[in-house]
């Protein structure tokens, strides 16, 4: 979901009987990748389309996310909704969030049916501009009985990310039996200004699954 196509919309609402201003965005973007790679695993074997849809008000995100296998895989097909609300502070962001994922194939084939649905509910630390350091915890609260969770660090070296995701316990939504490194990567983006009001952003990354002993080499761009 990075660097998408942003519509701003201004209004104002009422909080409190007092007419305040707010700004209001509308967020749509797609994604097209060589490989759907999520902490670790990979999704569909096939190149995937990731579109999205967000609209944020005050602190508050609303949104959804997909993903589709070029080839048709049903594994690579997944529908997310989210929510998070955001709070600046003095020594970064911090953001709570839920979220919703979707795999309308399995098990079920049905997207209206609980079976298909798992909610993970995550925290989330932004960093400041003198330390770009983030931080991502987040545990799944419905259809797994491990009740896994996952952890990520992440930061940043000019226009070089890093990252690492572990899962402290024996999860089957990771594929561990106890606690591992699940992710590791390294990637970078360049941004490419096509018009005033259109960019297009190229990115590259190398990720590795040190627990299952795979590697993924992905490229894409952003829109």
């Amino acid at each position: 979901m990075k660097n998408p196509l942003k519509i701003g919309l201004g209004m104002m609402i009422v909080m409190l009987g007092i007419a305040m201003p707010a700004y209001a965005q509308v967020d749509l973007g797609l994604d097209v990748n060589s490989r759907y790679v999520w902490r670790g695993t990979d999704f569909g074997n096939s190149p995937s389309f990731q579109p999205q849809i967000s609209y944020s008000a005050g602190n508050f995100t609303v949104g959804g996310w997909a993903a589709f296998a070029s080839n048709g895989n049903p594994a690579g097909s997944e529908i997310d909704l989210f929510a998070s609300y955001s709070l600046e502070t003095g020594i970064g962001n911090f953001d709570l969030m839920i979220t919703d994922y979707t795999f309308p194939e399995s098990p079920t084939g049905n997207y209206f049916t609980s079976e298909a649905h798992f909610v993970e509910l995550g925290l989330a630390y932004g960093g400041t501009e003198n330390l770009p350091l983030t931080l991502f915890t987040g545990v799944f609260v419905t259809n797994d009985d491990d009740y896994s969770v996952y952890a990520e660090l992440g930061y940043s070296i000019s226009n070089i990310e890093l990252s690492l995701g572990m899962t402290p316990s024996a999860s089957a939504m990771y594929g561990t039996t106890g606690a591992g490194i699940v992710s590791a990567g390294l990637g970078t983006s360049r941004e490419i200004v096509l018009t005033e009001m259109f960019s297009l952003t190229l990115n590259g990354s190398f990720l590795i699954n040190p627990y299952q002993e795979n590697a993924f080499f992905l490229v894409g761009f952003s829109l």
